[in-house]
This record gives C-alpha cells, sequence and structure tokens, in this order.
C-alpha cells in the first residue's frame, strides 16, 4: 500500500486500476471489475484501506502552526510575527 503524497517513486496496481504516488497529487487510472467473490472483497478492501490514507493525508493542514515550526527549532517565534523586510522591486 502506498503512502500518499510521500514520493514520487511509489505505486500500486487494484485489478487493472493503477495508482500512481506523487508528492502534490496521487493520480488513479484505468478501470476495475469488482465482482462478488473472495477476490472482489480483498479489491474492494484495498480501495477502502488506500482511501482512509488519502482522507487521513488530505485531512493534514498544509502549513504546519507556527508553534509546531518553534516546537520543531525551524523558525524562532519572533520571527513569524512583525517581520518586515524591504521590497527589492522597488
Amino acid at each position: 500500500m502506498i503512502n500518499p503524497f510521500a514520493n514520487d517513486s511509489e505505486s500500486m496496481q487494484i485489478g487493472e486500476l493503477i495508482i500512481e504516488n506523487q508528492q502534490d497529487k496521487v493520480i488513479i487510472y484505468g478501470d476495475i471489475d469488482i465482482y462478488r467473490n473472495e477476490q472482489g472483497l480483498m479489491q474492494a478492501k484495498q480501495l477502502l484501506e488506500l482511501s482512509q490514507r488519502l482522507v487521513a493525508e488530505l485531512s493534514k493542514p498544509l502549513i504546519p502552526p507556527k508553534e509546531t515550526l518553534v516546537a520543531q527549532n525551524q523558525v524562532t517565534a519572533d520571527s513569524i510575527e512583525g517581520q518586515t523586510t524591504d521590497n527589492p522591486f522597488l
């Protein structure tokens, strides 16, 4: 199973349905026939798991809150608020 939006190299196949992973999108193409049998159940469960992973990843905020960035020492609290710079195009 792929980890959605984690990299540009993962892909998987369910039936004839191809799922390609990229960092900014997940591409799904092809077709799938889901029959009322054991294989159909397995394919439906794979689709469900993929859908749940996609929803979980898409539910995360795109930009971490400033408290997270400060806690990870990526920025200082002062650098986030009230900082201005000169416009280099003027």
